[in-house]
């Protein structure tokens, strides 16, 4: 065994294990292996700047910056009373608002883990008042936070669609449907349980006003995902602009429409996105020269050669990549696992002819799944934080979502037109 490959098979998964930063495990374990491999120190430190000097990064931290905005502004507030006024008669009404509010969440702030807290926030206090079991509330927000990754836009496209050299506007569009669906399934699968559990239908709320009036005094917050994502779609700015725009509008509202935003929730949006922000940064670098080494050791051809000769078949290795991210999204951070596995992953699945659109969705896919798989699922740790409860009791509520979750991610693998019909209609 090679010096390069005792770092890569040996001390990387040591220092996971330890427990040490994942953008100092991937920095360090670079720096060791391109000592070993005796590249010149120069050149991995500009590996590292060259990992963050690209354009389309700048979209995420400006639509983290829009989902604080809009969780400051009054926006988020604003969606969510549009929904329970329109749900609020259902037997777990709670529940299927909850899943429609992500929705919509998602589709400005493209981040799984903001939009479980950003609408847990309201929504988990809301069911805990009427009664709903905790875990129950807490699964809930949860779950539809998980749709933050798979509506676009979509941080982890973004960054999928650079490692993969693939159109993000293509990954945004084909990421509608299948985001839908998968909205709908967990709506359906929330009333259900809901059922199950007993819970009663409340009282819908803002009874003494009509749709319409809330309709119309919502109108600003439900306007801002069609104009975003009409505009990336009609070809009216690219993503990248789609971020500011997304910025400058729930600025806009939040201030002079609702007139929440005032300087004490600013300076808490520019923290929240900063602190964010600043954290993905340093992993991007960090294993942009792993990635480099991974490609310099051949190991994506070895991985293509391993697997063409154990079958021919794209839907066997699609479940075997399926299982593996499965596996991996229990145990390592989401972003983290698409800059490492994706410059080995999308090699294998081009040689196999899989498009890589329609396995950039499968990959949310498993991501979504993974925010909600112990023992690193994020959004497990947002949701219990809000509804102050230990972890190990809401996990067993979330198994009916993440049955839901699985057979969705079946669906979309089996049939690449979920994923690839709509790109192509607007091609």
């Amino acid at each position: 065994m090679s010096a390069v490959e005792l770092i890569l098979g040996v001390l990387f998964p040591a220092l996971l294990v330890l427990g040490v930063p994942i953008y100092v495990a991937l920095g360090l374990v670079g720096f060791a292996a391109a000592f070993a491999t005796g590249s010149p120190m120069p050149v991995a430190a500009q590996s590292i700047l060259n990992g963050v000097d690209k354009f389309p990064l700048l979209a995420i931290p400006a639509f983290i910056f829009a989902g604080n905005l809009m969780e400051q502004g009054g926006i988020t507030q604003n969606i969510v009373r549009v929904f329970r006024h329109m749900f609020g008669h259902i037997p777990g009404s709670l529940g299927i608002v909850t899943i429609f509010s992500c929705m919509f969440f998602a589709a400005i702030s493209g981040s799984g883990p903001g939009a479980a807290a950003a609408v847990g926030a309201i929504m988990i206090p809301a069911m805990l008042r009427y009664g709903y079991p905790p875990a129950y509330a807490a699964a809930t927000a949860a779950t539809g936070g998980t749709l933050g990754v798979l509506i676009p836009p979509s941080n982890p496209m973004i960054l999928y669609g650079i490692i993969a050299n693939t159109s993000i506007r293509d990954l945004f569009i084909a990421g509608v449907i299948p985001g839908i669906l998968v909205g709908l399934a967990l709506a359906a699968i929330a009333y259900g349980y809901a059922k199950w559990l007993g819970i009663k239908a409340m009282d819908r709320t803002d009874s003494d006003e009509g749709l319409l009036r809330i309709l119309w005094d919502g109108k600003a917050a439900l306007a801002m995902p069609a104009i975003i994502l009409g505009g990336i779609y009609t070809g009216l700015f690219t993503p990248v602009e789609a971020s500011v725009v997304a910025v400058v509008y729930a600025f806009l509202v939040g201030r002079f429409v609702y007139r929440s935003l005032d300087l004490p929730s600013l300076k808490l949006a520019f923290d929240r996105t900063h602190r964010i922000s600043g954290a993905l940064m340093l992993v991007v670098a960090a294993s942009t020269l792993f990635a480099r080494i991974i490609t310099l050791e051949r190991i994506p051809q070895a991985l293509v050669e391993a697997f063409s000769t154990a079958t021919d078949n794209p839907l066997v290795i699609l479940l075997l990549i399926n299982i593996l991210l499965l596996i991996v999204g229990c145990f390592m951070e989401t972003l983290s696992a698409i800059i490492i596995l994706g410059p080995v992953l999308v090699p294998l699945i081009k040689s196999f002819g899989i498009d890589p659109v329609h396995f950039g969705i499968i990959l949310i896919l498993n991501i979504e799944i993974a925010f909600l798989t112990p023992p690193l699922g994020v959004n497990l740790f947002v949701a219990a934080q809000l509804a102050n409860i230990r972890i190990e009791k809401m996990i067993v509520a979330t198994l009916p979502f993440v049955v839901g979750l699985l057979a969705m991610l079946t669906l979309v693998t089996l049939v690449p037109e979920i994923s690839l019909w709509l790109p192509r209609l607007l091609r």
